[in-house]
């Protein structure tokens, strides 16, 4: 806190301290609301209305003294005249109160001479007196650290900060509207796990004293989700917050949200048409256009979307067939010659065809595609594709620089292929892959009481805000992200 700043907050409190020995509480527990500012701002001329908001500004001019008052829906001018309200109301109102206090007021509307709508002040009443200075007015404020630890500093300050907000909250909203018109059920599943599962990731630890057990929070609810579907559910979603102990960047927060669904009797085909249905409504739910600027990209959401298998794309900007290195040795030495990243001898031929795809192929992309039909070691819960079981039944809607707007598929519900795959991921575990799947039992107890035909869709709602809000960072759409703590 500046000098400036500490100084400003002794006035405040003594002027807060002053309204109390005066018998005024300057925190009451009720008030009076009979419009929204915009709503007030729309009604006839001399209409009287009661609002509520925060004083954000004001200035003084002899007898008289004009300040604007904001609330959620818009921002209005005061007129606080002397010869309205008399010589001590006036005076009280300048002495006591401060730009960021929260206020009561009644009074007429009427027009400028310079054609702004105000209100002339006739009562007024403190509603919560601010010991704090509200940031910078015409600057806003531009400090990242503060922004991100004090969001609330951040949404006073930065119009495009709670406009993010607001379209993602409209859609979440719009997700809920179009799963629930679809005849899907919201579900919950457990966040802490004895055993974690649905995704490649490192989990976070924990420790249940009661039951004297390590638990894990969930990097997914996938596993959950689908003993619903062999439960007798056949269509069910769920809005998740799931965790993965990662590293912290401009595209990973190790707490996240994500909507995954399963749909019975519905395959990966029947995926990629509804979210070229899905992926606009939400668009347009956010009062966005399809065709926007991403980066220096201009994108079309505009459906139908092509499709094109993995291998396709690999070929088309790697220049090289997977097919050409069927087992892992002959592929981990092609991919140190075009010098990927991030592999060693022991990384599985799943995963080097993921970084070869990563390193060259993803980032050209630029419009919506599906990428389809990806190698089964990178998929240990899809299903095989009939006429090629080295290929899975899965895609991915990606776009600008390869963003992954979501991952599906047919859903494996073979128990003895899915049990032979989990033990392969263990394998990996073994040999050094620590975001290898674990081997879960009683999934595989589940699948064999028989699950129909199901496909699966995992969309991450942080990654999609930031995408279509056209941000660098996650941290913009996250409204409180995950900081190292500050050093005292």
């Amino acid at each position: 806190m500046t000098d400036k700043n500490l100084s400003e907050e002794a006035v405040r409190t003594g002027r807060l301290e002053e309204l109390q020995q005066q018998g005024i509480n300057p925190y009451p527990s009720s008030c009076k609301m009979s419009h929204s500012i915009a709503e007030a701002r729309a009604l006839p001329m001399d209409s009287t209305v009661t609002l509520v908001g925060r004083l954000v500004g004001r200035r003084e001019m002899g007898k008289l003294c004009f300040a604007h008052l904001k609330d959620f829906s818009d921002k209005i001018q005061l007129a606080i005249s002397e010869k309205d309200l008399g010589k001590e109301k006036f005076k009280f109102f300048t002495k006591n109160f401060d730009i960021g206090d929260f206020l009561e007021i009644t009074g007429k509307i009427f027009t400028t001479h310079k054609g702004e709508v105000s209100v002339l002040v006739e009562e007024y009443r403190l509603l919560t007196k601010a010991l704090l200075p509200m940031p910078e007015k015409f600057h806003g404020l531009n400090d990242i650290e503060v922004r991100y630890r004090q969001r609330y500093l951040d949404l006073l300050a930065n119009e495009e900060s709670m406009k993010i907000a607001i379209a993602r909250s409209l859609l979440v909203k719009e997700l809920r509207n179009y799963f629930n018109e679809l005849g899907f059920y919201e579900v919950e599943t457990p966040i802490l796990q004895s055993l974690y599962g649905g995704a490649n990731a490192k989990p976070f630890t924990t420790h249940h004293n009661a039951l004297g057990a390590d638990l894990y929070l969930r990097i997914a609810p996938e596993l959950y989700l689908k003993r619903l579907i062999v439960g007798g559910f056949e269509k069910v979603y769920e809005i998740a917050k799931c965790f993965r102990n990662e590293g912290i960047d401009n595209n990973h927060n190790p707490e996240f949200t994500q909507i995954e669904f399963y749909w019975a009797y519905a395959n990966y085909q029947d995926l990629m048409k509804l979210m070229e249905d899905l992926l606009p409504r939400l668009i347009k739910a956010m009062n966005l256009p399809l065709k926007m600027t991403i980066g220096e990209q201009e994108v079309d959401f505009t459906p139908p979307y092509s499709r094109l298998t993995m291998r396709e794309i690999i070929k088309q900007y790697v220049k090289i067939d997977i097919e050409d290195y069927p087992d892992q040795a002959s592929l981990f030495k092609k991919a140190v010659e075009l010098k990927v990243e991030g592999i060693d001898k022991n990384t599985g031929r799943g995963k080097l065809i993921d970084e070869i795809y990563k390193t060259y192929a993803r980032p050209k992309i630029i419009n919506p595609v599906f990428m389809i039909d990806h190698p089964v070691e990178l998929s240990p819960l899809a299903k095989r594709k009939t006429d090629n079981p080295n290929y899975a039944e899965r895609m991915q809607l990606v776009c600008v620089g390869g963003n992954e707007l979501c991952n599906a598929f047919s859903e494996l519900n073979d128990p003895l292929d899915q049990e032979a795959r989990f033990k392969e991921q263990e394998k990996l575990r073994t040999a050094g892959d620590d975001e290898g799947m674990r081997y879960d039992a009683d999934f595989i107890t589940a699948l064999k009481h028989g699950m129909p035909p199901t496909a699966g869709l995992g969309m991450g709602i942080d990654r999609l805000v930031k995408l279509l809000m056209n941000t660098d960072n996650l941290k913009e759409v996250i409204l409180f992200p995950t900081l190292k703590p500050e050093e005292k």
